[in-house]
């Protein structure tokens, strides 16, 4: 019988599987637009931004052109982008992870190879849909701030969660729809 420290070891042996290129296309579309609206702020911020909203849509809180860029900056880099990187607890702990048909995946090194791919893919569509959110909330922030509005259009304060929603939507109807169902090429 294989423990889980030599079963995790021989799957960390295993050529990794690549993620889907469409999913790296995706997420890098998105990284350019996050960062094409990033330069937009840079270029029109004005000193004062208002950065909080009530559910109104009024501004109830404010920051500066700094305080807005570095947020516009870092939410990405800190929140959404290391996502994926979550995959590997798979390869070192995978009694960890809560996933459909978890113990088929895990009885043998292939498969665990394989559910790290599966795991990362999610990730990474997880990880795009609040790369698509924080999009909408920077593009209304800078919206607002430029045009000195202090409220936002309905849209605007509805759409960031709902591209949030509808994304995180789609994951899961794709993990529950038997994206961990056995493979029969892993038998």
């Amino acid at each position: 019988m294989t423990t889980t420290r030599s079963l995790t070891d021989d799957a960390r042996d295993l050529p990794r599987e690549p993620t889907a290129p469409w999913i790296l296309v995706l997420v890098a579309g998105l990284v350019v637009v996050w960062l094409a609206v990033l330069a937009w702020q840079v270029a029109v911020l004005p000193d004062r931004v208002p950065t909080h909203f009530d559910s109104a849509g009024r501004a109830d809180g404010w920051s500066s052109r700094t305080g807005a860029l570095a947020s516009s900056l870092l939410l990405p880099l800190v929140i959404a982008l290391p996502l994926p990187l979550l995959s590997r607890l798979a390869l070192r702990w995978p009694a960890a992870i809560s996933a459909p048909n978890r113990d088929w995946w895990t009885a043998t090194a292939p498969r665990l190879r394989r559910f790290e791919r599966l795991l990362r893919e999610d990730l990474w569509l997880i990880a795009a849909s609040m790369i698509g959110a924080l999009i909408g909330v920077q593009v209304a922030i800078t919206d607002a701030a430029v045009a000195g509005a202090d409220s936002l259009p309905s849209a605007y304060s509805r759409g960031p969660l709902i591209v949030a929603a509808v994304g995180m939507g789609l994951v899961l109807v794709r993990v529950l729809g038997g994206r961990y169902a056995a493979q029969p090429d892993l038998a």
